[in-house]
Formats: structure tokens, C-alpha cells, sequence
């Protein structure tokens, strides 16, 4: 079994084909696999964020629009996740696929589509959404990031739960190229090294023990 922690910006569509491709990847090779979507925003997600949406990382204005919609997303599935974890993917997703795919703007009506898309409760996620419950959620997911040492989104960090001896490992590049073929294929050449017949492999980085990091 493996448990994945994969750091994302909730609207980022380079996020978004990593999602996929990681979860391609444990599906196509058959390992049960326990997901923690977390969301992950500063300077340089919404820099990045930004760039993907053709906007000027130097225009203030943009930039304030750019970090209220991503933080009010994270709300979002931070409250979604209250209805079940893998609901709430299913609605980060297709968030996701809404604004970044279909390029509907991010709105009370996209947003409504993706929460009904997912078969959750609209009512209860808008109620939610700026509980304490969620806003201490997020601080707890911003803590969890500096604890790994996340800088960038997205960053996959994988633990073989099958060896305990063996340190998780921390993926922050993806390739440069933001087509899904090119990303897939550079999440299996690196996920591939992970699989248990191979004895060494080359990491970017390591992650201590997968218990501190539990939740």
C-alpha cells in the first residue's frame, strides 16, 4: 500500500493533469493507494497560478483576484471533505476541470456545477466553508506543508507503507511541458522507480517517517 500526500493549487491545471497521472499510474499497477489532497498556497503557487493564466505577476490587482479565488477554493474543498474524502477530490477535480478545461469562469454557478457533478450538498458546503472547522483545517495544511518542506504545488511526496524502513519520497518536477501525455509519462518514469522489484533508485529529496506527518 502506498500513501500519497499530494500538494496542489485547487485551481491549477498543471495540478490537475498530476492528479490524474498519479492516479493512472496506482490504478494501472494495481496498488491500493491512500490519498491526502492538500492544498498549498504562497507566494510562489499564486506566481505560478498566475503565469498559467496569462496574467502579470507584477499587476497587483490580478494578483489579489488570483490568491481570493484560490483561497475561497481550498475553503471549498476543505468543506467538501466534511461530506467524505473521496467526494471532495472528485469536486477538486472537477473544479479544476471546470475553470482550467472548460474555462467557465470561477463563480457561484461553476461552483454550484462542480459541487452537484461531485454529489455533494451545496446547502452544507457554503455553510461550511467558513466554519472553524475549516479554517482551522487550513492552518493545519499550511503547517503540514512547511513540516515537509513544500515550496511549489504541485508536489507528490509517496511512502511505501509496505516498508517501514523505507523514507517516503518527495516528486516537485514534473517536467516543464504542460501537456498530459508529457506529464504522465514523466510520473510513471519517476513512480516506476518506486515499485518494489527495484532496489535503487535516484530521489529528489526524503521525507522522515510517515507517522509524524499522520493525520
Amino acid at each position: 500500500m502506498w500513501e500519497v500526500f499530494l500538494y496542489i493549487n485547487p485551481l491549477c491545471s498543471y495540478c490537475l493533469k498530476v492528479e490524474q497521472a498519479i492516479i493512472d499510474f496506482t490504478r494501472k499497477h494495481d496498488i491500493d493507494t491512500q490519498y491526502h489532497f492538500v492544498t498549498n498556497y504562497n507566494m510562489a503557487t499564486i506566481n505560478d497560478y498566475m503565469k498559467l493564466q496569462g496574467c502579470k505577476i507584477t499587476d497587483i490587482e490580478e494578483r489579489n483576484t488570483a490568491s481570493q479565488q484560490v483561497v475561497e477554493a481550498a475553503k471549498l474543498y476543505k468543506a467538501a471533505s466534511c461530506q467524505g474524502n473521496k467526494k471532495a477530490r472528485n469536486f477538486l477535480m472537477n473544479l479544476q476541470e471546470q475553470v482550467n478545461i472548460l474555462n467557465n469562469p470561477f463563480d457561484d454557478n461553476t461552483i454550484k456545477r462542480a459541487i452537484n457533478n461531485s454529489g455533494l450538498d451545496y446547502k452544507s458546503i457554503m455553510a461550511d466553508k467558513e466554519s472553524t472547522c475549516v479554517v482551522q483545517g487550513l492552518k493545519r495544511d499550511q503547517q503540514l506543508s512547511m513540516e515537509m518542506n513544500v515550496v511549489k504545488a504541485p508536489t507528490a511526496i509517496v511512502f511505501d507503507c509496505e516498508d517501514e524502513e523505507k523514507p517516503g519520497v518527495m516528486i516537485d518536477n514534473f517536467g516543464d511541458s504542460t501537456s498530459q501525455e508529457s506529464i504522465s509519462k514523466n510520473v510513471n518514469a519517476m513512480l516506476e522507480r518506486e515499485l518494489p522489484h527495484t532496489q535503487n533508485f535516484a530521489r529528489n529529496d526524503t521525507v522522515i517517517s510517515l507517522d509524524k506527518f499522520r493525520r
